[in-house]
């Protein structure tokens, strides 16, 4: 297992189970982790987080991915499109560096994916 330090991921996602998984293999994997249920609760912890990355689930009530994924890579974010939802997976915000369908992302694929984006992105 690779640690990855100075690394904070920024994870939006309404779902708790889905979020506990992914954070879970994520901070073993040595991220930092931040978690936000809500778009309202990501917009305050990205602005005291600053994190590296931030994973954005596609269908959130109130939250429109496009504009998350807008907002977020303006401000120096690597954002990740994480969805059910296929037409959104194979149109994503082109602000999105990478759109996983979370139906067959497992947490040990979105460490390695985002350890990829970051690598690259250095």
């Amino acid at each position: 297992m690779r640690r990855d330090s100075g690394t904070s991921v920024l994870l939006v996602e309404d779902d708790r189970a889905t979020a506990e998984l992914y954070a879970l293999k994520l901070r073993l994997d040595g991220f930092a982790v931040h978690h936000a249920a809500d778009g309202a609760t990501a917009d305050v912890i990205f602005d005291r987080a600053r994190p590296t990355v931030v994973c954005v689930d596609g269908r959130l009530p109130g939250m429109s991915p496009r504009d998350s994924a807008r907002r977020y890579a303006a401000r120096g974010a690597i954002v990740v499109l994480l969805t059910n939802d296929q037409q959104s997976f194979e149109r994503p915000p082109i602000e999105a560096s990478l759109s996983l369908l979370k139906s067959r992302t497992n947490p040990a694929q979105l460490s390695a994916a985002i350890r990829g984006l970051v690598s690259a992105h250095r």
